[in-house]
């Protein structure tokens, strides 16, 4: 079946209902006038010829409906769905991810990589050798999945430096033949709990990313919040020490909260053991609430949430949701961060914003990936 034709040929409202039904599923011709905010006699004539075009099939929804009556019939894309390709790192993992538009997944290769634990952000410039081992995963999970680069709505990479324009990123353009972008690994993850999680009925909220290296994502009137200099959420260069001679950190500041925590929230609990704990000794310390590791765990979680306090005086967001990967630490962590935001943040501030927990886990940032690609697809309309 041919993909759709370039969008060159198709009218302005016939790209964005196409795309909306591409990013959405199965959606009925109301429901689309609701995501689109056309009035529905548009919707209704422009879907008619889209469905004489064959750019939209109509089938009938698996969905039962409410009462008597007939299930609905809902539009999909006549062509085989766009998917969007994300590369990042999984702990001591790179990842490429195949996801659809919507996204489920649909593919996927792993390979684990020496984690750069040198610097307080782990993998935050994300060398080249990376890159193109992330490029070879990325091809290799296409070909298993039998989709062609053709099919590719975009490609995304996850880095943890302040500036991902800074990422060379013209060989994945080339080796792809699609748009490609680089993003900051906390901002996937807000996007990621805003479009598919924790954050889907906020509409502004802290995203908070502590499972490997530290940083914020912010999210306000429903978009991601970048700042003049794309710097916004750099949660890792907060001040949190005062030390004149104390270690440098990678941005030229001393006392940074990165130096304090280091490359993990994992990697902080193990300095207070004799030896070196793995990652599942860890979750499983905190799960079995063993004192050390919850004190440990619950004092982070204060010195955290001391900046966010200010944070959260200064912006007043509706919630702050926590990096949903951090399994059973995730409750003294939050608990730390509750008692910060509620000693240091305005009473009024303090009594209105939620601490949430994150519910996507580890596929925070892949999802944040298809809805970045969906949100660029949609402003291109």
């Amino acid at each position: 079946m041919p993909l759709p034709p370039s969008s060159e040929i198709l009218r302005p409202n016939s790209r964005r209902l196409l795309t909306l039904v591409e990013c959405s599923g199965p959606v009925t011709r109301g429901q689309l006038a609701q995501l689109s905010g056309l009035p529905v006699t548009t919707v209704a004539g422009v879907v008619a010829e889209m469905l004489q075009r064959r750019l939209l099939v109509e089938v009938v929804s698996e969905v039962a409906p409410r009462g008597a009556g007939r299930p609905p019939r809902t539009l999909v894309p006549a062509a085989p769905p766009r998917v969007v390709g994300v590369i990042a790192h999984r702990g001591s993992d790179l990842h490429a991810a195949v996801v659809s538009l919507t996204g489920l997944p649909i593919g996927g290769r792993s390979e684990t990589v020496v984690h750069p634990d040198s610097t307080p952000e782990g993998d935050a410039h994300l060398p080249g050798g990376s890159l193109e081992l992330g490029a070879r995963l990325l091809d290799a999970a296409l070909r298993d999945t039998g989709i062609s680069v053709q099919r590719l709505a975009g490609v995304v990479v996850s880095v943890a430096r302040p500036q991902p324009a800074e990422v060379d990123l013209a060989p994945l353009r080339e080796q792809f033949e699609a748009p490609v972008v680089a993003e900051n690994d906390a901002n996937l993850g807000a996007l990621g709990e805003s479009s598919f999680g924790a954050g889907r009925e906020l509409d502004s909220f802290v995203y908070v990313m502590l499972g490997h290296g530290v940083g914020a994502g912010l999210v306000f009137d429903g978009r991601l919040h970048r700042g003049a200099a794309g710097f916004a959420g750099e949660l890792a260069h907060v001040q949190v020490r005062e030390q004149e001679d104390g270690p440098l950190c990678v941005c030229g500041g001393r006392g940074c909260l990165a130096q304090v925590m280091g490359p993990s929230l994992h990697e902080f609990v193990r300095r207070a053991y004799a030896r070196r704990l793995s990652v599942p000794e860890v979750l499983s310390l905190a799960a079995d609430r063993e004192p050390g590791v919850r004190r440990t765990f619950s004092d982070l979680g204060r010195t955290v949430g001391r900046p966010l306090a200010d944070l959260c005086t200064m912006l007043d967001p509706a919630a702050v949701v926590i990096d949903g990967s951090l399994g059973a630490a995730g409750e003294p962590v939050m608990a730390g961060i509750r008692e910060a935001i509620d000693r240091h943040a305005a009473p009024a501030v303090a009594d209105s914003v939620r601490v949430l927990a994150g519910q996507l886990g580890e596929r925070a940032e892949v999802l944040g990936g298809v809805a970045l690609v969906r949100q660029r697809s949609l402003d291109e309309q």
